[in-house]
């Protein structure tokens, strides 16, 4: 006979009704509760208590695969969920990281995230790399004048003012799977090389899906299955949360 409670440790503390407990990876690990189907089982999932993001604040900007064209929300609301976060997402579709009239600017959008998030994460290069923006090079030392009319010289801002306004938070930067030519790790004088220096420059751990999930935008089979109407860009429910999701959730414990 199915039970309408999970019970964890003697007290019963969820309505089943309202939840989804299919599997022992739904109770935290070690803890005793009861299935749908009533079947005792020992936990196997995460103990909330024991994870750093539980509970955190995740301010997210970038463009529309931050945004979540293929899937509302994209991989920040995952995250959230799948965690206890409180997330703000204030990325565009289309956005850059160079400032153009027309498009929402990455850079500038520093400002806009919340003060009080624990977790500061950027994204973007894509649209960048798109409309061949003027590539440039990182200056020297960290007192130069940047030269924002190129995309080393616009990453450079963003990275100095989120350092600036962000000194103690969680900061971070994702760079995206292989969707656009001139933004490819196997390139060497490409908009990706830029994003990783300016990275190591400026003291921004960055999570390089560029190079750990498979090229996306760039297999057929890969584009049809894992992104949105299989455009190669914007990544799917299922493409976020196979290749996504856990590789940036996996990263942001270890800020």
């Amino acid at each position: 006979m199915a039970r309408n409670k999970v019970t964890i440790d003697g007290t019963t503390i969820i309505d089943l009704s309202t939840t989804d407990i299919e599997s022992a990876a739904d109770i935290p690990a070690g803890k005793v509760g009861y299935l749908r189907t009533g079947e005792r089982v020992t936990g196997t999932g995460e103990n909330m208590s024991s994870n750093p993001l539980n509970g955190k604040i995740l301010s997210v900007t970038g463009d529309s695969i931050c945004s979540g064209v293929g899937y509302t929300g994209g991989y920040a609301s995952m995250i959230g969920t799948d965690n206890g976060m409180t997330v703000q997402n204030i990325a565009e579709g289309g956005g850059s990281i160079m400032q153009e009239t027309g498009y929402f600017c990455i850079s500038t959008s520093i400002a806009n995230m919340r003060a009080d998030a624990d977790y500061v994460i950027m994204e973007g290069g894509v649209n960048d790399s798109g409309r061949e923006y003027p590539l440039g090079t990182l200056t020297e030392g960290y007192t130069a004048t940047l030269d924002t009319t190129t995309f080393a010289g616009a990453t450079e801002q963003m990275f100095k003012s989120a350092v600036a306004r962000f000194p103690n938070k969680k900061l971070g930067f994702i760079i995206v799977h292989k969707c656009h030519e001139r933004l490819d790790s196997n390139d060497t004088n490409s908009y990706y090389n830029v994003l990783v220096n300016a990275c190591k420059k400026w003291g921004i751990p960055y999570c390089d899906l560029n190079s750990l999930i498979p090229p996306l935008g760039r297999i057929d089979a890969l584009k049809n299955t894992y992104t949105d109407e299989g455009d190669g860009y914007h990544p799917n429910e299922q493409g976020y949360r196979i290749f996504y999701v856990p590789k940036i959730t996996a990263w942001m414990k270890t800020l």
